[in-house]
């Protein structure tokens, strides 16, 4: 069959499209692309996995102060009970469906540091979602956190070589702020098998085999200007991706079982990114569903015994192959929930919440205090610790690169990564909270229609 003109660009459209995201702001990224910045690189063996919790997780169901009375005076249908609390200490433990984590902390390979925010709050799902993945609460930011460290590290002579990605959303949906860039392109895909060339129903692999080639040779054609390299370069390297992502999918062998999970599907799809040393520093994965203001106790325990299996079978399938060590996860949801539950047996937008960090190279354990019940404002919990300490704690203790350049400001380290915590800077005390550090009023547009849909979460065990 002859490859036309029109096959070629309804092809060639199909496959640059299908899961690259470029920015754009396309016109500043064919421009030089070395930055003059202080960061550098941290070791290429270790590898950051962000898990987001869309919606707003619960924290005081998830770490539980099940000695505080006043836990179970503000939920009287919707605490947890305190003999089914997996305990961490004589105050606090984990939620019952925890149970595949656990033990991770149990053994020092998984952290939780409490009482995360920043100042003024904001309970909009939009906004506040942007403020975590962009570390700007004061201003509109178009770069994620992340997306600024590949900026800084992934670029000029750090550039990863084609079909060696510095990063990969894993989501089934759109490329997250946290690693929008401004130079350094990100793919976006939900399955290895997915990110390829795309054919037309019926063709032969001979054809295939050809049409391939064809743009292979196409996209090895230097071109003098600027954007048509720029274009053949996004080209080149989604091809290369593309294969390499294929040889990986097809030789890959899970060390465990996973959960029968939408999560528990793309996390094997990292964890098969990362056994295959495919050069990614960074990989996004994401779980929705804690929008939980009606009908809660049994959708969150759902949705955290889909995160902890999920997390389980991914721990140990790294370990089973020599990989935890080289491996921390980070777990943050946009902000936590309301201290008292409301009429309809859920809880509505809060403020503070408890941060999951795991991996074979953790101090491990508790830091931080739990956040006081009988010190609230306006029913809400107090912040401690600015949740840009734990960024710069990320940045600093396991990429290794300074995090004043990328966070915008100096924030205190909180010694999260082994042998760190000796030497890490003080934790910053609780701020003040007065009249003019209270919670951002949000509307009802801000709130609704938030509501928990059930069938979305049981799909997640589908």
């Amino acid at each position: 069959m002859p490859f036309t003109r029109r096959d070629f660009l309804k092809r060639g459209a199909l496959f640059v499209g299908l899961g690259l995201t470029a920015p754009a702001w396309i016109t500043e990224t064919v421009e030089a692309v070395r930055l003059n910045s202080q960061a550098r690189a941290g070791g290429p063996n270790r590898k950051l996995v962000v898990v987001q919790l869309g919606g707003g997780n619960d924290g005081l169901n998830t770490v539980v102060p099940y000695a505080a009375d006043r836990y179970y005076e503000a939920r009287p249908t919707l605490a947890v009970a305190r003999d089914q609390v997996l305990p961490v200490t004589d105050q606090i433990g984990l939620h019952p469906s925890l149970t595949g984590i656990k033990r991770r902390l149990d053994s020092n390979q998984m952290t939780i540091v409490q009482g995360v925010g920043y100042p003024n709050p904001n309970r909009s799902h939009f906004r506040s979602m942007e403020i975590w993945e962009t570390a700007q609460p004061a201003k509109a930011e178009r770069t994620g956190w992340i997306g600024r460290y590949l900026d800084a590290n992934c670029c000029g002579t750090a550039a990863p070589r084609p079909g060696q990605p510095a990063a990969l959303s894993i989501t089934n949906g759109d490329l997250p702020q946290t690693l929008w860039t401004d130079h350094v392109l990100v793919p976006s895909l939900g399955s290895l098998a997915a990110f390829q060339f795309q054919t037309t129903d019926g063709e032969s692999p001979d054809e295939r085999a050809n049409h391939l080639e064809t743009f292979r040779k196409i996209y090895e054609r230097a071109n003098p200007r600027v954007y048509d390299e720029f274009v053949r370069g996004i080209g080149r390297d989604a091809l290369a991706t593309s294969q390499r992502l294929q040889r990986i999918a097809s030789t890959y062998q899970p060390a465990v079982d996973y959960p029968d999970t939408g999560f528990g599907n793309n996390l094997q799809t990292i964890a098969q990114l990362i056994d295959a040393d495919l050069g990614t520093r960074i990989f996004y994965a994401a779980l929705g569903g804690f929008d939980t203001h009606a009908t809660q106790a049994n959708a969150h325990a759902q949705l955290l015994r889909v995160l902890a299996e999920g997390l389980a079978a991914f721990l140990d399938d790294l370990e089973a192959k020599g990989k935890l060590g080289d491996v921390l996860v980070l777990c943050f949801s946009e902000f936590g929930r309301r201290v008292a539950q409301n009429g309809s047996g859920g809880t509505d937008h809060g403020t503070a919440e408890p941060i999951f960090l795991l991996g074979g190279n953790l101090g491990g354990g508790i830091v931080g205090a739990h956040p006081s019940l009988g010190d609230l404002t306006n029913g809400d919990l107090k912040y401690a610790i600015d949740f840009r300490s734990v960024y710069a704690s990320v940045l600093q203790e396991w990429l290794e690169t300074p995090s004043q350049v990328l966070l915008g400001a100096q924030f205190s380290t909180l010694g999260l990564v082994r042998g760190t915590r000796a030497a890490a800077s003080p934790t910053q005390p609780a701020p003040e909270h007065g009249p003019s550090d209270g919670v951002t009023p949000m509307s009802m547009a801000d709130d609704y229609p938030n509501k928990i849909h059930l069938p979305a979460i049981m799909a997640q065990r589908r």
